[in-house]
């Protein structure tokens, strides 16, 4: 099954969870929980210097910096998440950063302001395995390198 983000917005968006171990925006939840991230960022003062470093093989692309390469056995191992807040943009919220975003989960629903959706994560695996048989996901928020709260199998999403 997939999750379609509806609502009050200009694209609807449909997530599918089981495509996403061969997404290189996949992280480990341990990593996400460690207090520093690697910033592989370029830094250059033009386009034409960073045209010919990228070039000459002394900088990495851009899209080069979120690529990570993991063994096969730790994808059959690990715990993965992504993160939402990418996939939220790209529906456009007709209210913009008022915009709030309701969870269906198996507790109900919960309702969560849209300007904090860099905190969103899916899980979407444990221990090199799908959460769940129909291919749901669990939304964990990390704030402060800590889990704050975790809604269980989120069937729905809706921005309004």
């Amino acid at each position: 099954m997939v999750i379609q983000i509806l609502g009050d917005i200009k694209f609807q968006i449909t997530l599918d969870p089981s495509t996403w171990i061969f997404d290189d925006r996949k992280i480990t939840l341990e990593d996400a929980l460690k207090a520093e991230h690697d910033d592989d960022s370029i830094l250059f003062s033009d386009n034409t210097e960073w045209n010919r470093q990228i070039i000459e093989g002394s900088s990495k692309p851009p899209t080069l910096k979120s690529e990570k390469k993991y063994k096969n056995s730790q994808l059959l191992e690990e715990t993965f998440i992504i993160k939402l807040d990418t996939f939220l943009e790209y529906t456009e919220p007709e209210r913009g950063e008022d915009a709030m975003i309701t969870y269906t989960h198996d507790e109900g629903t919960t309702i969560l302001p849209y300007n904090e959706r860099s905190t969103h994560y899916a899980q979407f695996s444990i221990d090199g395995k799908r959460m769940y048989d129909d291919n749901m996901i669990d939304l964990v928020i990390i704030s402060d390198n800590n889990i704050e709260t975790r809604l269980q199998h989120v069937t729905g999403i809706s921005i309004n």
